[in-house]
């Protein structure tokens, strides 16, 4: 079976490539969206590297929701909450601006993108993207 996010990400990763030899990336990384998913089974996450790197996380990291979701500040991260949970109950898509504290500490803004992925009637998984957007913060 295909999912959302092994297509995303295969269709990401030559740009991907291209930015990141050898798997490093500058502190801040161009502003390309990445890609992500959820499965509601466990609340297990899969990332495109991008992800890691806007939270500033290694890529062999093993991801704990809950602890991803604390990265969230406190006003992004209850209406992230509030967003998912109307998405999954109502299987709808949401799109929010978020802000988060990366593990070195650094703050940044991002773009949060999020839509379902149902069987059998029920919403599954969530996917989308997320895009550091914190440039666009600083512009006056």
């Amino acid at each position: 079976m295909v999912d959302a996010f092994s297509v995303a990400f295969r269709l990401c990763k030559p740009a991907l490539d291209a930015i990141a030899p050898n798997d490093s990336l500058p502190p801040v990384a161009p502003a390309l969206p990445a890609t992500w998913q959820c499965d509601l089974s466990d609340n297990s996450l899969q990332w495109s590297p991008g992800v890691f790197d806007l939270f500033g996380i290694r890529r062999d990291a093993r991801l704990d929701r809950r602890a991803i979701a604390r990265m969230y500040l406190a006003e992004s991260r209850e209406l992230m909450e509030r967003l998912r949970a109307a998405a999954i109950a109502n299987r709808t898509a949401f799109t929010m601006e978020a802000q988060i504290r990366r593990a070195d500490g650094a703050l940044r803004w991002m773009r949060l993108s999020a839509d379902v992925i149902c069987s059998g009637g029920r919403v599954t998984h969530l996917y989308g993207s997320k895009q550091d957007i914190t440039a666009e913060w600083h512009i006056s």
